[in-house]
């Protein structure tokens, strides 16, 4: 009997043993999965997906660029329409290797049935990203990113917005700290139209 009893300690201290090995991995494991599921909005894919919209059809592609001293507008080829939404894209792909860095907040316009994602960061050079997503199919209506650069003595805010299926929109503001403000706006727009 007294075999039996220490073949039952040793069996309930082995067991005790794997049962704590298990539950660490596991903990770990749970840690992972829900830091891995956090989803934010793909905006990266959606400029992505409306720069080949655009790229594999026959739009005609309009530039207006306007500064302090004046406004020029000219038609623009595909390569320089797809050059000038790179730098939306690699903002938006800036935002979506870094999403750790933003808090996400959500409501609902029911005056634009519309939906109004927001994400900001104190820490980040991206200040905020507005994503307003059609209430009926949750696709995107526009999208405004708003970052802040220093680069000496000059802090240059950039705002991007983005107007599905329409135009895009880059503003730049550089001021210096002798207050010195140079403003710049480039406007690319698309019809609807297939020519």
């Amino acid at each position: 009997m007294n075999i039996f009893l220490r073949i039952g300690v040793f069996c309930f201290f082995y067991g005790a043993i794997i049962a704590c090995n298990n539950n660490q991995p596991a903990d770990s494991a749970a840690k992972k999965t829900v830091a891995d599921t956090v989803q934010f909005y793909p905006v990266a894919g959606f400029i992505s997906d409306e720069m080949k919209y655009v790229d594999l059809r026959n739009f005609t592609i309009r530039k207006k660029q306007s500064n302090s001293a004046d406004t020029s507008s000219r038609e623009i080829s595909k390569d320089e329409f797809l050059a000038a939404a790179a730098v939306i894209l690699q903002e938006a792909q800036w935002f979506m290797a870094n999403k750790q860095l933003f808090t996400e907040s959500i409501f609902q316009d029911l005056g634009t049935e519309s939906y109004t994602i927001n994400y900001s960061s104190t820490n980040a050079p991206i200040k905020s990203i507005n994503l307003l997503l059609n209430q009926q199919t949750n696709l995107p209506k526009r999208l405004f990113i708003r970052s802040i650069h220093q680069s000496g003595d000059t802090a240059i805010t950039q705002q991007y917005s983005w107007v599905a299926n329409k135009q895009f929109v880059i503003s730049s503001s550089k001021r210096t700290k002798n207050g010195f403000t140079e403003n710049s706006t480039t406007q690319i727009s698309w019809n609807n139209q297939a020519q």
